[in-house]
């Protein structure tokens, strides 16, 4: 029988070759099978392992970008005035200069909703005491009124793609410039896609221990003691809305806004509904910290705010109040903060 030697080569799934040396000699047949591995350089993976990632990356990013919700960019935010001076239309004097914002660049029944609504947080106490008095409110103005003044500022604090924050502090007088001026603040956070607005408790969890960090900042802000427990649960009363006793003399408002930096602004305002508006002197019933949002984040409530905060960035232009008017009675140089009481 002739000799034959046939050398052949397969490889298997795992990257194995196998070389197979088949001889044939008198009718005996030795198969030797020498297996070896086959080695990849080490740069050729890891250049491909990269390529993978980088591709994977790509199309993971691509469908993020694709699914998430674009915002707006390049809409403004114009700032104006409510200004009256003694009108002459009532039986007191009345002096009203209420700055609010105003939108323009969205979607239009969301803007109209949000202007309403920025136009009427402005004019709230305006509205509750003088435009649109209860028969209460009536009742009070005809015992103690002889005027009737109003004095708001707004910032708009932070603008994005997704939320616009602003923040409104108020002197007003219910009465008399000198002798019931009171002091307040309000904030609005809203949603440009939706319209939304968001209030403290959708966002925040508020309770004790979140009234522990407040207390905190608040304190460190004004170089005072901490509060105890009581004080704690004072003001925590307010934040909810549960205190009765306070209930009946004020309406308790709390309220939030994001600042330029990212951080928030909690704070809650205490308006008199009726007497307690005689101060005797200028007073301001509202209390408020600065906490970041790594302070904050223990106490984040499911909510689509979070989703939009997280992926904002600054967007949108605000524009001044074009000849904005100084309260005569209530102005930064009125003669009302060098009365001397």
């Amino acid at each position: 029988m002739d000799e034959r030697e046939q050398e052949q080569g397969k490889t298997n799934r795992d990257g194995i070759t196998t070389q197979c040396i088949i001889a044939e000699e008198t009718n005996q047949e030795i198969v030797d099978c020498i297996t070896k591995q086959k080695k990849r350089p080490k740069g050729t993976l890891l250049l491909a392992f990269g390529l993978a990632v980088l591709i994977c990356g790509g199309i993971f990013s691509a469908i993020l970008y694709l699914s998430s919700p674009k915002g707006y960019q390049n809409y403004t935010v114009q700032k104006e005035q409510y200004y009256v001076e003694y009108s002459e239309q009532y039986d007191y004097w009345d002096v009203i200069t209420v700055e609010y914002p105003q939108l323009n660049g969205i979607k239009d029944t969301v803007q109209e909703t949000l202007n309403n609504l920025m136009y009427d947080t402005a004019m709230d106490r305006v509205n509750y005491w003088h435009l649109a008095p209860s028969d209460e409110v009536k009742d009070f103005q005809e015992e103690f009124f002889t005027m009737f003044c109003s004095d708001v500022n707004c910032d708009v604090t932070y603008h994005s793609q997704y939320l616009l924050s602003m923040d409104y502090r108020e002197y007003y007088s219910a009465g008399n410039p000198v002798w019931m001026t009171n002091g307040t603040e309000r904030a609005l956070t809203v949603d440009l896609l939706t319209g939304e607005n968001y209030e403290l408790t959708d966002i925040l969890e508020i309770n004790k221990e979140f009234m522990k960090l407040w207390d905190r900042a608040y304190s460190d802000e004004l170089d005072e003691d901490y509060g105890d427990d009581e004080e704690l649960e004072l003001i925590l009363s307010w934040f909810l809305q549960e205190n009765e006793e306070i209930n009946v003399n004020y309406v308790c408002s709390p309220f939030f806004y994001v600042t330029e930096d990212g951080d928030f602004t909690v704070g809650v305002s205490l308006d008199p509904i009726l007497e307690r508006a005689y101060t005797y002197q200028p007073i301001n019933r509202s209390f408020y910290a600065e906490l970041t949002a790594e302070e904050i984040e223990p106490f984040r409530k499911e909510s689509d705010f979070w989703e939009r905060y997280d992926n904002s960035e600054t967007a949108g232009e605000v524009l001044p109040c074009e000849d904005k008017k100084e309260n005569i009675w209530l102005g930064e140089d009125a003669g009302i903060w060098k009365h001397e009481y």
